[in-house]
């Protein structure tokens, strides 16, 4: 896992050894994702500069160093991330006369661009962010994976392009106007993340999942997607054939699985209670033989705290376990590092256990494979069987209407209205958001359920949990790997059909029907119970909590932004209490504004 950054130089408007000053700059912010080795490359034309830091996995050795360029020197690499099917390209590739320098993905990446061109991303199983520049045609080319489990963040100006991992790479460059953006701070209040492509700053933007950007040599920019989560429900699996289905299921999930065992470094697992992770961690033992490390985090004090049936699993899956109990001194030293830590700010609540769980999981394993996006692609949530049937029996009800009530029921941060009132201007974006994937609910007959899936995996999967995950393991160092983000996995579960999402009791039927193959009944039909910070943290905290509101309220008037708004923040503040969602949303973003050393 790494960190990648670049600078276009329209119209050379600075010398090479000032960009490369920037582009060891940019490095340094995302030095912690990538803290074996730095790179940077500069094109002899002064037309492109790239930056990398490296994780290394695969290779360890200094053939893996980036940026990588071709033997004929045409197409340069700056590369986050894993492709796990490289050895396969690699050997086709070889089929064809190929030659390899080096052991890593990384050459395989490169090569088969240069090969096949963008048609490549569709052959891949892998995580990543992407920029391969070619100097032939002066063409940069920026991609994503289908999920949106590796970030990527830009900004064009008439005389720069530039992008990074994440955001902060961005604020060193100083001809880039930044100010807070009035539509991302709506957004921001609604979802608790900026959903892609906006970013919380103009003229920052965000590339989206499956998405593929090329700028030309005179800056101009196209966009092509490669991929979308798509339910099929004219293939859907037989509700009469289900026991097929599962085995489906089960061989898709042991393929990624394996696929993802390839490194060079120890590998571990996040466990909790959870379905997904237990699924995933009974495969890795029973079917492929491993002897798995695994890491969970419990609450103090909290009843619903996961650590004990983790802890139970892990005994009957024989798996070496590793426990920490998340207490009032753990939320206190993140809660105060926590703007800092996020390059955009993120009030999902299960950050700070994330954060935790990844610095002590880092101290045994370099890699973890995590549980994370069975609940988008088999129907999970908890919110899903009290808003499904409600939005099913709104006949007459606009679709985007349809959207925005689930984003305010099912996902509550700050009413409608207080956002509204704070951000007149900005609030279109929210209304455009709801347009935007208004279409999910567009198919007569079609069940809720699986519009709201494909809503949340195109939103809430990156926006939120995924770029939760990321940033809180790359502040260690520490690689995660998502087996239920498999290619083949997305178009297995595109076929789920109502029956194999829920049967009215409980969600994820066919994970649960799998899992009983491996655990008894009590972890199988277990209720989720999610991994946010409990509300206990915040009733044990009310003090704390209290008082970061009134700092919160002080840092965000400070701001140009707030500055320029009389009577904005006080709209802003009168929902700030209407929930935990909304209270730890505000303090996290004036935490993360009070750590960024421009004026906003």
């Amino acid at each position: 896992m790494c960190g990648i950054a670049g600078y276009l130089n329209f119209k050379n408007s600075h010398p090479s050894d000032h960009i490369q000053a920037l582009i060891g700059r940019m490095n340094a912010a995302i030095a912690h994702r990538g803290p074996d080795d730095r790179g940077q490359w500069a094109d002899p034309e002064n037309r492109c500069h790239l930056g990398h830091t490296r994780l290394s996995i695969l290779d360890l050795s200094s053939a893996g160093h980036q940026p990588m360029l071709t033997p004929d020197q045409r197409y340069v690499i700056s590369f986050n991330g894993e492709i796990y099917n490289f050895r396969d390209l690699r050997t086709r590739m070889e089929k064809d006369g190929v030659v390899f320098r080096t052991g890593t993905d990384t050459e395989v990446l490169l090569t088969g661009f240069a090969m096949v061109g963008t048609k490549l991303f569709d052959l891949l199983d892998g995580m990543f962010a992407v920029a391969i520049y070619d100097r032939k045609t002066r063409t940069l080319t920026l991609a994503r994976d289908r999920a949106g489990e590796k970030p990527l963040y830009y900004a064009a100006t008439d005389r720069l392009f530039a992008f990074a991992s994440e955001l902060r790479p961005l604020l060193e460059i100083p001809d880039l106007p930044l100010s807070l953006s009035e539509e991302a701070l709506a957004q921001y209040f609604t979802l608790r993340y900026v959903p892609e492509p906006n970013a919380i700053l103009d003229p920052v933007r965000k590339l989206e999942p499956g998405m593929i950007l090329q700028v030309s040599a005179d800056g101009q920019q196209s966009f092509r997607r490669y991929f979308g989560f798509d339910i099929d429900q004219d293939n859907e699996a037989p509700e009469g054939d289900s026991d097929r289905y599962v085995d489906v299921v089960e061989k898709a999930l042991t393929v990624s699985l394996h696929n993802r065992l390839n490194s060079d470094v120890p590998l571990g697992m996040f466990l909790s209670s959870g379905v997904d992770s237990a699924l995933a961690c009974a495969l890795l033992t029973r079917k492929l033989g491993q002897k798995v490390k695994t890491f969970t985090v419990g609450f103090e004090g909290d009843p619903n705290s996961e650590h004990e049936a983790a802890r139970d699993i892990a005994a009957r899956l024989g798996t070496e376990h590793h426990e920490h109990i998340f207490t009032a001194a753990d939320f206190d030293r993140i809660c105060d590092r926590i703007g800092g830590l996020l390059d955009e700010p993120n009030g999902d609540r299960s950050c700070v256990p994330t954060y935790l769980l990844s610095e002590f999981t880092r101290q045994h394993v370099t890699v973890a494979i995590s549980g994370d996006g069975g609940d988008e692609l088999f129907g999970g949530y908890g919110r899903y069987p009290a808003l499904a049937p409600a939005l099913d029996g709104a006949t007459g009800m606009k679709p985007s209407v349809m959207v925005q009530a689930y984003f305010e029921k099912g996902l509550p941060v700050m009413p409608a209205d207080a956002v509204r009132n704070a951000f007149p201007q900005g609030y279109a974006a929210v209304v455009s958001v709801c347009e935007k994937y208004a279409p999910f609910f567009m198919h007569p007959g079609r069940p809720a359920l699986h519009a709201l899936r494909q809503l949340d995996f195109h939103t809430y999967l990156p926006g939120a949990v995924l770029a939760k995950v990321d940033r809180m393991s790359m502040r260690h160092g520490l690689e995660t790997r998502t087996p239920f983000l498999f290619a083949s996995l997305l178009a297995v579960a595109a076929k789920a059909s109502l029956g194999l999402c829920t049967d009215g009791r409980v969600q994820k039927v066919a994970l649960r029907r799998l899992l009983s193959q491996y655990l008894p009944e009590q972890h199988v039909q277990a209720p989720k119970k999610g991994f946010g910070m409990p509300p206990s943290v915040f009733f044990n905290n009310q003090p704390r909590i209290e008082a970061e509101l009134k700092a919160a309220y002080r840092r965000l008037a400070d701001t140009r932004f707030f500055s320029a708004r009389p009577g904005a923040l006080d709209r802003l503040f009168a929902g700030a209490t209407a929930n935990i969602n909304a209270i730890w949303a505000t303090v996290v973003l004036a935490r993360w504004v009070d750590s960024v050393e421009r004026p906003l």
